[in-house]
C-alpha cells in the first residue's frame, strides 16, 4: 500500500492489484480516523477506523471493510440495490447525515447516481478536495454506468459536480488533480 499525504491530515491510500482502488483517510486533531472507502481488502490497515464512509456499494470501494468497524456508512439507494459487483457490508449503515462534523474537517455528503443509484461524492471543505468515489476521474473520465447506472443521472451528477467549489478530485481510481 502506497501512502501519500494530499493535504494536512488527510492522505491518498492506493491499493496494489489490478483495481487500483484508492481509499482516503482523514485524521482528526484528537487522533481520530475516518476512511472514505476500503479498497478490495488488499490494503493492509494498521488501524480501525473511528468512521468510515464508502462512495457506493462495488466491492472494489467496500471489500475492505471488516466485521468490527462500527460505523459504516452508505448511502440508502446502494441498500437492496442488485446491480453486477454489489458488496453491502452487513455492518454497513444508512447515511443519515448530509454534513458530518469530524474536526477540523467537515464533510458535504452529495448524492451523485449514476453509477449506481446511491453514489455519493464527498466534499471536504476546509482543503477544497472532492472525493469523486466513482463517479468523476481525474481528467475527462467519468463511471460506468453499464452495471446498474443510468447515462442520464451520471450527467446530472456531473453537472452538480461543477458547481461545488472543489479545488482538489480526488477519485476512486487514479491520481488527484487539481481543478483547472
Amino acid at each position: 500500500m502506497e501512502r501519500k499525504q494530499i493535504a494536512e491530515g488527510v492522505w491518498q491510500l492506493q491499493e496494489e492489484g489490478t483495481l487500483c482502488t484508492n481509499a482516503y483517510l482523514l485524521e482528526s486533531g484528537g487522533g481520530k480516523r475516518l476512511l472514505v472507502d476500503s479498497g478490495c481488502g488488499n490494503l493492509d490497515f494498521d488501524f480501525t477506523p473511528d468512521i468510515c464512509i464508502l462512495t457506493h456499494g462495488h466491492f472494489d470501494h467496500t471489500g475492505g471493510v471488516e466485521k468490527e468497524w462500527k460505523r459504516v456508512y452508505l448511502h440508502v439507494k446502494e441498500f437492496g440495490f442488485q446491480g453486477a459487483y454489489i458488496r453491502i457490508p452487513k455492518n454497513a449503515k444508512k447515511i443519515d447525515f448530509d454534513v458530518l462534523s469530524f474536526p477540523p474537517f467537515s464533510l458535504e455528503i452529495i448524492h451523485t447516481p449514476g453509477h449506481t443509484p446511491g453514489s455519493i461524492c464527498i466534499f471536504e471543505r476546509k482543503n477544497g478536495i472532492l472525493f469523486s468515489g466513482d463517479t468523476k476521474f481525474a481528467g475527462e473520465g467519468v463511471g460506468r454506468t453499464d452495471l446498474g447506472g443510468s447515462e442520464e443521472e451520471i450527467e446530472e451528477s456531473l453537472k452538480k459536480i461543477e458547481g461545488i467549489p472543489y479545488k482538489l478530485l480526488c477519485p476512486g481510481h487514479n491520481e488527484c488533480e487539481e481543478r483547472e
